[in-house]
């Protein structure tokens, strides 16, 4: 008897997350978006401009891209977009916590709801790129549901793989400033360390960094589906994928395990 009273308080609990999340979500997205005169575009601009910049530099031969599977555009558009994803995901616990500051110490309520509320919107900004990717793919090649499955769970795989590195490490960007700019930069800088918009030549140490990064699996196997190849880096998305999960997994344990410890060091630190 204790065991099921046991097991439906921590189910009750868990829909409480859920549902106190989405109130949390659906107060904040249609006023976000409806500030802007352009709403959802904003969510591909910045891989739009990159794919313009880097494709005229790559015609005036400034940049050599290497052998690509794809036309140049649409290889630098898939690959953009996977960092972007991956890096605004790594950010979510962070500013989650950082917005919830003004409330997060004077009510309780179970802290993943906040991080979830901002999960739903990386989920959505996450379906909205990719529909543009299967939309340029059904436009101008032919693409199957297979195809579209793999691009697909190499998009969710970022958006994971970004949350559950960012939850990790979360209870320590927001107690060391520091630590937080450092990851700032290197995810604004790192898409040159991925092979967003060339591929690595030769076995060097700069490229031998580029195909050790964990996004770089993502990217080669969307751009081998979107053109209808073999992967040849199966394995090695296989084991993305599955990192993505369990350290998603552990990054929410973690958050529910130290967040009374981050919450009083933020008020003893006056944040």
């Amino acid at each position: 008897m204790k065991l099921v009273k046991c097991f439906f308080s921590i189910e009750s609990g868990r829909s409480a997350v859920v549902i106190l999340s989405w109130r949390l979500f659906s107060r904040t997205i249609g006023a976000k978006y409806r500030k802007s005169f352009l709403g959802y575009f904003w969510m591909i601009a910045p891989a739009i401009f990159i794919t313009g910049g880097v494709t005229l530099a790559s015609r005036a031969g400034i940049l050599n891209p290497g052998e690509s599977v794809l036309p140049y555009p649409l290889f630098v558009f898939i690959g953009t977009l996977l960092w972007q994803i991956f890096a605004e995901a790594v950010d979510v616990g962070h500013k989650s916590f950082e917005g919830a500051r003004s409330y997060l110490t004077r009510v309780f309520f179970p802290r993943e709801a906040i991080i979830l509320a901002e999960f739903y919107e990386s989920l959505i900004t996450t379906c909205v790129r990719l529909l543009m990717v299967v939309l340029l793919l059904a436009i101008g090649h032919e693409i199957d549901g297979k195809s579209v499955c793999i691009v697909a769970s190499c998009f969710f795989g970022a958006l994971f793989l970004g949350l559950g590195i960012g939850t990790v490490l979360m209870p320590f960007t927001l107690l060391f400033a520091d630590l937080h700019n450092t990851i700032k930069l290197v995810l604004n800088y790192g898409i040159f360390f991925t092979p967003a918009i060339y591929l690595p030549q030769g076995n060097g140490f700069f490229a031998t960094v580029v195909r050790w990064n964990p996004v770089s699996a993502l990217m080669y196997s969307a751009r081998e589906a979107a053109a209808r190849l073999s992967l040849t880096q199966a394995t090695e998305l296989i084991f993305v994928l599955g990192a993505a999960v369990l350290l998603t997994m552990i990054g929410f344990i973690l958050v529910r395990m130290v967040s009374p410890i981050v919450i009083e060091r933020m008020l003893i630190g006056g944040r």
